[in-house]
């Protein structure tokens, strides 16, 4: 037979069962649907993950002091320590030119005052290393510079939160407001003389975030703090004064990225040995991979896009099944027709092939059926506020209706197969 013979009379068939039709095309339209959620929720997560990598920095090796409670023995918890200082960035440095970023800070709770305002907030001392990595801000005013540094300026840069273009709905049952923040958003402070601790700073510059939509660094939240007062480090060290873990000229920690991940474990053993030259045994301290810091936060989402396409997998099943069902009952209704077929010259051949492109058209339609609703809840969820809604990219429709057809297809082997192995001459006399 011809296929066009074919396909008139799948579509035949089709129309004739209506309610039947109908069954199997809306229960492979769910399973689209769903796969259609998934498809766009893996590559919208997958996309985000990577873009706050490369914000992060690919080869990105966080050096911390190994605080007291992960101390392996409480003789090491009492011994006497040294502590990381901006002297050990500089010698890093050095050492190694190469390196992309070599970032030192030292964080500070201090009590920041404007005018009638008042609140403890957090600052953090830096150099002009930290804008290599993790800069997604727009700047009004000037950055902290090298001359800032040098000679331990009073100045300092405050960081605006984007906030959110559209609230998501969990922000229903979160009330919690930041006063510094609602202060930064309703008061000009570039320019101004504000007071941090017992010192007076001036504002050279406010770092506007992005909406937490659109920027990557939100994505991820292990290691993404970020204090909202930056200043020099020798002004952090010398002048700051509030509640810190380390004193005087000691730092928190380095960020420091290679450049190239593969170059990551070479580094991290090459900056262990240069600071057990400086500092002998006495500094005890921590070199990870940024990649190992974000390793929970990667494994949840890994699990979330796991479970969301195991859903979609059973889905688009249930809709196979449905089809198989549906096929398999048709069998019993058409055994005189097939008889009649197999009586003048159609072979078993063409006997399957009618009955896949019946169940191939129902996952096609059922597939299109799908796409239409999936594209429009989809959007509604963006436009509700879903971050990971906001990636709908073209080829997820075709991926999706191809799905379906091939689950059509998959679904319509055995019935079809059953079909073509009936005896003629019993499908005839069949009543």
């Amino acid at each position: 037979m011809r296929f066009s013979e074919i396909l008139r009379i799948a579509l035949l068939e089709i129309k004739g069962h209506k309610m039947r039709s109908f069954l199997s095309f809306f229960s492979i339209s769910i399973g689209v649907i769903s796969i259609m959620y998934t498809l766009t929720l893996i590559y919208s997560m997958n996309f985000r993950l990577k873009k706050a990598v490369e914000v992060a920095g690919p080869g990105r090796i966080n050096v911390e002091l190994k605080k007291r409670w992960e101390a392996q023995s409480d003789a090491e918890k009492k011994e006497a320590r040294e502590a990381l200082t901006y002297a050990d960035s500089i010698a890093i440095k050095k050492a190694f030119p190469e390196l992309y970023m070599v970032s030192p800070y030292k964080d500070k709770w201090v009590e920041f005052s404007d005018g009638y305002f008042t609140d403890y907030v957090s600052v953090r001392g830096i150099t002009t290393q930290w804008k290599k990595r993790g800069w997604v801000y727009k700047l009004r005013g000037r950055f902290i510079n090298e001359y800032d540094i040098e000679n331990a300026q009073r100045v300092c840069v405050v960081i605006k939160e984007g906030g959110w273009m559209k609230k998501p709905k969990w922000m229903k049952f979160y009330s919690y407001s930041d006063p510094l923040q609602n202060y930064v958003k309703h008061s000009e402070l570039l320019g101004k003389t504000i007071k941090l601790g017992n010192g007076l700073y001036k504002v050279i510059g406010v770092l506007e975030e992005p909406p937490a939509e659109k920027n990557p660094r939100s994505f991820v939240g292990v290691g993404m703090w970020e204090p909202k007062v930056l200043v020099p480090i020798t002004t952090a060290q010398k002048f700051l004064s509030g509640w810190g873990d380390n004193a005087g000229d000691a730092i928190d920690g380095i960020h420091v990225d290679t450049g190239d991940p593969a170059t990551i474990e070479k580094y991290k053993r090459q900056i262990e040995q240069a600071l057990k030259s400086l500092h002998g045994k006495n500094l005890r301290f921590n070199i990870k991979d940024y990649r190992e810091v974000m390793k929970d936060q990667m494994a949840d989402k890994r699990r979330d896009m796991l479970t969301v396409m195991i859903i979609g997998i059973i889905a688009i099943l249930s809709g196979g099944i449905g089809i198989m069902n549906v096929s398999l009952a048709a069998i019993y209704s058409r055994i005189k027709e097939i008889g009649i077929r197999r009586s003048i010259g159609a072979g078993r051949k063409d006997i399957m092939l009618q009955f896949m492109t019946e169940a191939m058209l129902l996952g096609f339609f059922g597939g299109v059926a799908g796409v239409i609703a999936g594209f429009a809840g989809i959007q509604y969820l963006a436009y509700k506020g879903d971050q990971n809604m906001a990636m709908l990219s073209w080829w997820m429709p075709l991926a999706a209706v191809a799905a379906a057809v091939f689950t059509g297809f998959a679904a319509s082997i055995y019935p079809a197969r059953t079909a073509a192995k009936l005896d003629p001459i019993e499908a005839l006399r069949y009543e």
